[in-house]
């Protein structure tokens, strides 16, 4: 542990002037992915980083390779996850228009937390003599990450790999996926990259998440955030001071997407996977788990569909170039905003017309300021509904799940959240101009960039459908559980007649 501030080195163009002479001549090249053929996707099994594998794929018939890392995970083997990865729904047109392209895919056992990625010598020099653009998507998401994990996972990994860039002979681009939340103190953020807040070098910050003791980092963490609320954001923005030192000595671009939702077209219209950020909350919202939120409804809510991150991402590969950091807030808060109270009407009135068998309770809820209304809320409308289905469970002796974890675990994601909620902020997105540019030329006509043309209404029903089918496996019929939601309407209502005059009973 003595060593590892030694580790931890200044970026310089000498190292690169004998093993990446690209670099030292021609820098203006045009590094799009019509010229470029073998990929490296970091974070491939993730939402974001599968998405664009998927459409890679689809749209880019010229690409001959991509290489990705799969570790071993649950007793599961490399072997076995990358046989299962490639059975993902999500790669279902590709199966059945092209499916020699899934051949192009190849797996490396590695995981991004190790040293040197946990790759052996024959790996590295595949990667080091083939690859031409890197696509870095691999995150810890969690807001309530101990800051240990979320360092070694958001920031670490990102300089490990951009060291193992060194090597990487053929590298023409390497993109980085950050967040737009990673500039939490700031009302306007501009495509650039700020300095930390508070600051921070981010080289002393990575030595020292090597030399100190985990319980102690992780105690400092509220300390050494700023305006940080969670180590996710704080993470990814010393990623991006990382990221930036190298500016000079890799062509590098920079996507900062803001909540990421449900396809709006691609691969299919309401393409999710994961529960996590929004999505999470308009499914427990879909089941009536969720009574009330903490938030102000007048605020703007910046969603951007998974879809047009991977677009974006596509696109940002042909403005990298060496001695320059391009960067693009991939957020719909300039272009076509929506409140949190827009949303949150179109999630109930969808999830409504499309029930899910998994209702509990009619869906409705309300946005409160108040965190001490917002948790008077929670224990009467989540919490004592919830040990009423649980006692209910147990005496029937029903083999249903237990509703009270799950009103936990979602109070404990609604609260991480309020920050959000309670906050806006205006993202700049200039990029946009340059994505239509490049769509109307031809030269990326099989993207696009519409969002000032996204109805919301559209986009929300798409998405509680996509919910049903993809999370809930529901087989999906447009009058599939209405009399099941017309019941526990009635229910609902009946309730809350009992509330009312229990109440008045007791007044008077």
């Amino acid at each position: 542990m003595e060593n590892a501030e030694v580790k931890i080195m200044e970026p310089s163009i000498d190292i690169y002037e004998e093993s990446v002479v690209f670099i030292t001549g021609n820098t203006d090249f045009n590094s799009d992915l019509n010229r470029l053929r073998v990929l490296l996707s970091i974070g491939a099994t993730g939402f974001v980083g599968k998405t664009l594998l998927e459409k890679l794929l689809w749209s880019f018939p010229q690409i001959t390779r991509i290489y990705m890392l799969i570790r071993p995970k649950g007793g599961v083997t490399v072997k076995e996850r990358f046989r299962c990865f490639l059975q993902n729904p999500i790669f279902e047109r590709l199966r059945a228009n092209h499916p020699e392209r899934l051949k192009k895919i190849f797996h490396f056992s590695g995981n991004i937390e190790d040293d040197n990625f946990g790759l052996n010598e024959s790996d590295r020099e595949v990667l080091c003599g083939e690859v031409n653009i890197i696509f870095h998507s691999a995150a810890t998401v969690r807001f309530n990450e101990c800051l240990k994990v979320a360092a070694r996972v958001n920031s670490q990994a990102t300089y490990n790999l951009l060291e193992l860039c060194r090597q990487m002979t053929q590298l023409r681009s390497f993109l980085y996926v950050s967040t737009a939340y990673c500039n939490p103190g700031r009302k306007y953020v501009d495509e650039q990259v700020y300095p930390t807040m508070p600051p921070v070098d981010w080289r002393k910050f990575l030595a020292c998440t090597q030399k100190i003791p985990d319980d102690y980092l992780n105690r400092m963490a509220d300390y050494i955030k700023g305006p940080h609320v969670n180590t996710y954001t704080f993470t990814k923005s010393i990623a991006e001071q990382i990221v930036n030192a190298y500016r000079n000595v890799i062509p590098i671009v920079i996507v900062r997407p803001s909540i990421v939702t449900a396809a709006y077209r691609e691969p299919y219209p309401g393409w999710i996977d994961n529960v996590q950020a929004i999505s999470g909350i308009m499914m427990e919202i879909g089941k009536g788990g969720i009574s009330s939120i903490l938030g102000d409804k007048n605020l703007i809510c910046d969603i951007i569909p998974v879809d047009f991150v991977v677009n974006a991402m596509i696109m940002m590969v042909s403005k990298s170039r060496l001695g320059s950091l391009s960067i693009c807030n991939a957020t719909s808060g300039v272009t076509n905003p929506i409140t949190w109270q827009h949303l949150g009407d179109l999630t109930m009135k969808w999830s409504r017309i499309y029930p899910t068998r998994r209702m509990i309770m009619f869906p409705n809820f309300k946005y409160r300021c108040s965190p001490l209304q917002h948790e008077l809320a929670v224990w009467v409308l989540h919490f004592v509904p919830a040990l009423f289905m649980d006692l209910q469970t147990l005496l029937l002796a029903q083999k249903k799940r237990l509703v009270t974890p799950i009103a936990k675990k979602f109070r404990q994601a609604c609260l991480a959240g309020s920050f959000f909620s309670l906050n806006e902020w205006i993202f700049k997105n200039k990029s946009r101009y340059y994505f239509k540019e490049l769509i109307q030329n031809d030269t990326y006509s099989m993207l696009y960039w519409n969002l000032e043309e996204l109805d919301y209404d559209d986009y929300v029903r798409r998405h509680m459908i996509g919910i049903n089918k993809y999370l809930h496996r529901e087989n999906f019929t447009v009058d599939s559980n209405k009399f099941m939601v017309t019941r526990v309407y009635w229910l609902w209502i009946f309730l809350h007649l009992c509330f009312y005059m229990l109440l008045v009973y007791v007044i008077f």
